[in-house]
């Protein structure tokens, strides 16, 4: 650790201190395996809104130690674009390529249901997330799994990783855009996105639509990060915009996750802030991958229902309205925001019953 991050480390535990003192936060104990990730994670829990929410405070530190998006752009200090690389993953291997549109063109070559998935913070494209995911959509046919890895990228430097969130995500963009001008479908592509990795997606589907006047066909938040990234500056962060069908799954609103609609649907499950059988933060963070990955196995079983607030859904106020399905079998058309209920543990779907 060198003394410009060992520096960020005391701003973020000096804005934990302040939080602690001030937070009403509820502890519950986790079941969710420990790591240095949870253990960071949680403590950035602490920092909403003195990050999260307000934001000002994160620009303003971003500022000082250089790590704003026009800082670094201004230094020209973009050289880790050497260490992304998107794998290929199959039943039997996976296959590591450099991030750039001559080998992303040759690995999609004909395929027709393309789906790269874009883990979050102190993950990799071995990580939980994708390890959980991947083996699902492998088990489909005619689709073609990709994973960004940007292990080497999202380090524990968080202000770091969060701004080069946006850098990745303009540079994932332009490749795909060279690749579709180069014939590929943009609407045989699908990304996946957790914590910081929808923010990356976003910002990917952005670029492409930039490039090349065509969205991708479809872009899946997973509780997308909310540290440093404020609901009010939607080209520094997923959007509805940003392809022809945004869904996202909030599990953690207001802390580690955004609680704001960013989609065009945008799914609650039970309540979108906490989840049963979790006790961290980071627990229910991770929930939103956890929850989509078994949707992908069970299609129906996530049923939804479009209600004003958490409160009058649990209140009965809704169970009349549309149901539509949470996870890969969520459809375009009426948008808005749709909750449900789910179980503690796996299975986690309930199925009619949470819906109301």
């Amino acid at each position: 650790m060198n003394s410009s991050q060992y520096y960020q480390l005391v701003c973020l535990y000096q804005l934990l201190l302040l939080e602690l003192c001030s937070s009403k936060a509820v502890y519950r104990r986790d079941h969710a395996k420990f790591s240095l990730g949870s253990m960071f994670d949680t403590g950035l829990s602490f920092l909403h809104p003195a990050v999260a929410a307000g934001s000002s405070r994160c620009d303003n530190l971003k500022s000082f130690f250089g790590l704003t998006y026009e800082q670094i752009q201004e230094k020209n200090a973009t050289d880790f674009f050497k260490q992304l690389t998107i794998d290929l993953i199959t039943n039997d291997t996976t296959l590591k390529y450099n991030l750039t549109h001559h080998h992303l063109g040759r690995v999609l070559n004909n395929a027709t249901q393309i789906v790269i998935l874009i883990h979050g913070f102190l993950e990799s494209s071995d990580g939980w997330m994708v390890q959980a995911v991947a083996p699902g959509f492998l088990k489909m046919k005619n689709y073609m799994v990709l994973a960004l890895d940007a292990r080497n990228v999202i380090t524990i430097d968080y202000f770091r990783s969060s701004t080069y969130a946006r850098f990745m995500g303009m540079k994932l963009g332009s490749t795909l855009a060279q690749v579709i001008q180069n014939g590929q479908d943009p609407s045989n592509i699908m990304l996946v996105g957790h914590s910081l990795g929808a923010h990356v997606a976003g910002i990917a589907g952005q670029r492409v639509a930039e490039l090349t006047g065509r969205k991708l066909a479809r872009i899946t938040g997973l509780d997308p990060a909310l540290p440093c990234f404020p609901p009010d500056n939607p080209g520094g962060r997923l959007d509805a915009t940003d392809a022809d069908y945004v869904d996202v799954i909030h599990t953690n609103g207001g802390i580690l996750g955004m609680k704001e609609s960013v989609g065009h649907k945008d799914f609650y499950p039970n309540g979108g802030l906490s989840q049963p059988g979790c006790y961290l933060s980071t627990c229910d963070h991770s929930r939103a991958w956890e929850l989509y990955a078994e949707s992908i196995g069970a299609p129906k079983g996530f049923p939804a229902r479009k209600c004003e607030n958490w409160t009058s859904f649990r209140e009965g106020h809704c169970s009349k309205t549309e149901v539509t399905y949470m996870g890969l079998n969520s459809l375009k058309g009426s948008p808005g925001a749709y909750f449900l209920t789910t179980g503690p543990k796996p299975p986690f779907g309930l199925g009619p019953t949470g819906s109301g």
